[in-house]
């Protein structure tokens, strides 16, 4: 095969007079093409150039004698251009090039493997080997090559992304949400916080479903950016959020998917009434806010009205009544002290047995603070 730097029929005008000049030799009879210069002989050569054998003379033979050394240097010239660079190494990464464009990646990555390590063949070698890596499905060794050609030029950020996610697209096409999971934490590396639309709410719920709720939340976020009138997306992120204890926000989007969707609201209730208590418990305790104390009891006069979750009514109306207590407001206090044996599914458990001394205690002036 002819390397592609070399022209096979190039003609060299050479006359008898010597090399010619395209421009300003125009018969080409006196014109010998390179493969006869390559292939034939002086004699041969000669014969061609129009010069009969019995006709030589000194003159001939000096001129004879320069085609050989011109075509010596045309037959060095193509080793002469391969000196400044090691032709195995370039031959490694151009079959490699070639294997890659067929699909054959296995054979690409083993060229590129071969010219990485016989020469440094800076940051766009890596890259191609990285780039084979990602094709296999190897997504560490290719973060790996990517982060060295990266150090070298910065410039290949941008391609590692790109590379990650699309693989990451590929892997959910797959099904193997934990390769799509792992490309797109590999892309992050490269650029944090990288979100590509179509990605997030699978992903989401891979880590959801994996019990890493942190990552859940913000891409179920994401998610719900690209569709936000989706009342099953807004249901999923009110729980993601439930899940890493952000009650706040998670009340937020229930409310808004009850908005949605008035006929689902019921969904939410014990949902909505455990975030309740728990921001009521942390309003409780900061006694000292101005209004720390008025807002828990509107948390936790939720968690009542809405009856859900049951489990936890006895042990709202035992914390409205404390708070109650403490503000002074004694009747209100003891009639919630009484709700709690009510509502206790123990019916005589240890907390109705507290919440009715408390009442007692404040009916005959034995309480603490104001009542």
């Amino acid at each position: 095969m002819v390397p592609g730097f070399v022209e096979p029929h190039r003609v060299i005008p050479v006359t008898v007079d010597g090399p010619g000049n395209l421009a300003r030799d125009r018969n080409p009879s006196g014109w010998i093409q390179v493969e006869d210069i390559r292939l034939g002989t002086g004699r041969d050569a000669a014969t061609r150039a129009g010069i009969p054998r019995e006709g030589r003379t000194p003159c001939w033979r000096r001129f004879r004698a320069g085609l050989r050394t011109l075509a010596g240097l045309l037959l060095l010239a193509p080793a002469a251009a391969g000196c400044a660079s090691d032709p195995s190494e370039e031959t490694a990464r151009l079959r490699g090039d070639l294997a890659f464009a067929r699909g054959d990646y296995e054979e690409a990555l083993s060229e590129y493997r071969l010219s990485v390590l016989r020469e440094d063949p800076g940051a766009g070698g890596l890259v191609r080997a990285a780039h084979a890596y990602i094709e296999l499905g190897r997504v560490d060794e290719a973060r790996v090559l990517y982060d060295q050609a990266i150090v070298a030029d910065s410039s290949y950020v941008d391609q590692a992304v790109s590379d990650f996610v699309a693989r990451a697209r590929r892997e959910l096409v797959n099904g193997d949400f934990f390769g799509a999971a792992s490309a797109m934490e590999a892309a992050s590396h490269f650029r944090p916080g990288v979100l590509a639309r179509g990605l997030n709410l699978p992903l989401a719920r891979h880590y959801r479903d994996s019990g890493e709720h942190l990552r859940a939340q913000a891409l179920f976020l994401s998610a719900l950016g690209e569709r936000r009138g989706d009342p099953d997306l807004l249901f999923e992120t009110a729980l993601a959020h439930l899940e890493i204890g952000d009650c706040e926000r998670a009340l937020g989007f229930f409310d808004e998917f009850g908005s949605l969707v008035p006929r689902r609201k019921q969904e939410t209730h014990t949902h909505v009434g455990t975030c309740a208590f728990q921001l009521a418990g942390e309003l409780a305790e900061g006694t000292g806010e101005e209004g720390a104390a008025e807002e828990a009891l509107v948390y936790l006069d939720l968690v009542l009205e809405l009856g859900e979750p049951r489990m936890l009514q006895s042990r709202a109306w035992f914390a409205k009544a404390e708070i109650l207590e403490g503000l002074g407001e004694c009747a209100a206090a003891i009639a919630a002290y009484r709700m709690v044996q009510t509502s206790d599914p123990a019916g005589s458990g240890p907390l109705s047995r507290t919440a009715l001394q408390r009442a007692d205690e404040i009916r005959f002036g034995q309480g603490e603070g104001p009542c």
